[in-house]
């Protein structure tokens, strides 16, 4: 006798609970009687549901459409992931796993490990369980867990021991593991993630089936690529990145496949398509609408946005200047020709006459400086700005990782905007994504990779001007904001003093830019936004600096 289970990696829109249910109730007519279908973590909620978890109603809602999922199927058996209120002591709420079968409920476990770290915020709103579940299926014994709960076995020592309890000793006793989770993508994760689960797998000398959620919920990114590992640790299935997927395995017929190589630039690509194609769909947003200004970022941002949501519905916006080179406008025109896409051409100039006659009078006696240039880009965001209103058009921002992080950046200006796709991609990765898009579908011109960064805000201006070079200034910024290193542990690696204290610098002062910038699409370990949890006001950073005489960048 085989025990046969149906993957079922899926799509969940969070607190679309009736849209949840008819997703799954589909799925699950089309399974046979003899499988067990397994759905992922918080399946009828969507993942994650932050706040909306304080509504008493939120938890109501969520039961009811797990009760009627249940009792809708009275052949079926099936594993899924939702809420439900905590009738013990303790936190309102648990974080649970049902396994129906017959129509019944036969089982429940309630996650044990509640992460508290990065994005995670379960503490605050779950009581964790503190027992097993093994449930017999079918003549075989099931131990359930929930995506933290095999964490313990991660490659990370933070993870580790962050736990008294590791759920998986508790599973001795079962014939096949079974966690269903709801993993939030970042692209150092993939081959960890999956070298933990071949282990698991190899250590407990159980089958292990992994059952992850895809999809995009606000900045957050899950990639899917459900599994199957045999008790040998091999891979036997695999499911898809970042679309949904399924497929059916039987426990007792498993045998090893090759393993997908893992491109990392293809697979950042193909998460950022997924996140903004979800978060404007899952928004209500059909189109989106850009500034295009020869530059690699908004390239770059010109061929996601397309790819995700094609190029009828991509608006290019061509907003020159004076300053703007003739190699700028050609590069940007070059792009809208050959992708197709809906183009304004709309000079800032008049208008920037008009802005710099109308401050004459308060701006007398004072040089020109960056407040001119400032006003340039802030006349560029009310154009986009504009267009959003007028035509319904989500606004995406071009600005990148490493110029967030130093405030290479104008609030209300570039700034303005929904959603920033690179907002954790840093500059040295834009110029690869930028390959990548060409791999797919050649379009950005070769002069876009080859010439020296600029705003174009004012004569012969470069990034480097004011910046350490960007190979130099990513590698500072990796270390300090995702590996939290400090200025002495930095200049101990060997990187110069000034562009470590400029650096530093420009990162403590920019951080109230930070907080007003737009949702962006989290691709990383520690990315701005959603996770990253920094004061504006304080002086650990300045302490660090010797010198402080950085410029305050486009503010």
């Amino acid at each position: 006798m085989s025990l046969s289970f149906r993957l079922a990696q899926m799509n969940f829109m969070i607190g679309d609970f009736r849209g949840n249910l008819l997703k799954m109730a589909h799925f699950l007519s089309s399974t046979g009687d003899d499988e067990i279908a397994v759905f992922p973590e918080c399946a009828i909620t969507g993942y994650p549901q932050q706040d909306l978890l304080s509504f008493n109603s939120f938890a109501t809602e969520a039961e009811s459409a797990a009760r009627e999922l249940i009792s809708s199927f009275q052949t079926k058996t099936f594993i899924f992931g939702s809420i439900e209120k905590n009738q013990d002591r303790g936190r309102p709420l648990r974080n649970v796993a049902l396994v129906a079968e017959n129509g019944r409920l036969m089982g429940s476990y309630y996650k044990r490990l509640l992460p508290t770290y990065d994005v995670f915020d379960e503490d605050r709103y779950f009581e964790p369980g503190r027992q097993p579940l093994i449930v017999e299926l079918k003549g075989f014994r099931a131990a359930i867990t929930v995506c933290e709960d095999i964490w313990t076995e991660a490659p990370a020592a933070f993870l580790q021991n962050r736990y008294f309890q590791n759920p998986l000793e508790d599973s001795k006793d079962a014939d096949v593991l079974i966690n269903l989770s709801a993993s939030p993508f970042e692209f150092a994760k993939i081959p960890e993630r999956k070298e933990m689960l071949s282990r698991i797998a190899k250590k407990y000398q159980k089958p292990l089936i992994y059952v992850n959620t895809v999809g995009a919920n606000d900045s957050l990114i899950f990639d899917g690529q459900s599994g199957v590992w045999n008790s040998r640790g091999e891979i036997c299935r695999e499911l898809a990145a970042f679309e949904e997927d399924s497929s059916l395995v039987m426990i007792s017929a498993l045998e090893r496949i090759s393993q997908r190589p893992y491109e990392m630039m293809s697979t950042i690509y193909d998460a950022l398509l997924l996140g903004i194609k979800d978060y404007c769909l899952k928004s209500g947003f059909s189109s989106v609408c850009l500034g295009l200004s020869g530059g690699i970022d908004s390239a770059l941002v010109a061929c996601l946005a397309i790819d995700a949501l094609g190029a009828k519905n991509v608006t290019l916006v061509m907003m020159p200047s004076r300053f703007t080179s003739k190699e700028s406008n050609e590069d940007a025109l070059q792009i809208a020709i050959k992708t197709q896409a809906p183009l304004h051409i709309l000079s800032i100039e008049e208008i920037f006459n008009s802005s710099l006659k109308t401050l004459e009078f308060s701006f007398k006696g004072r040089a020109a400086d960056i407040t001119e240039e400032n006003l340039q880009s802030r006349i560029r965001g009310n154009i986009l700005m504009a267009l959003s209103n007028k035509f319904g058009s989500l606004v995406l921002t071009t600005g990148n990782k490493s110029e967030l992080a130093v405030g290479y950046c104008t609030l209300y200006g570039d700034m303005n905007g929904a959603l920033a796709p690179l907002s954790d991609v840093y500059k040295t990765q834009v110029v690869e994504l930028a390959r990548e898009a060409n791999r797919r579908w050649n379009r950005i011109p070769d002069r876009i990779f080859i010439k020296a960064p600029s705003a174009e805000l004012r004569p012969n201006q470069s990034d480097q001007d004011e910046l350490p070079d960007y190979q130099v200034l990513d590698a500072i910024l990796q270390l300090l904001v995702e590996q939290s290193l400090t200025y002495h542990e930095i200049l101990a690696m060997g990187f110069q003093k000034t562009d470590i204290e400029k650096t530093l610098s420009l990162y403590q002062r920019s951080e109230f830019k930070r907080y007003q910038m737009p949702l962006g699409l989290k691709i990383s370990s520690k990315a701005f936004g959603i996770g990253r949890r920094m004061p504006m006001v304080e002086k650990f950073f300045k302490n660090q600096i010797v010198t402080t005489s950085s410029p305050n960048l486009r503010s």
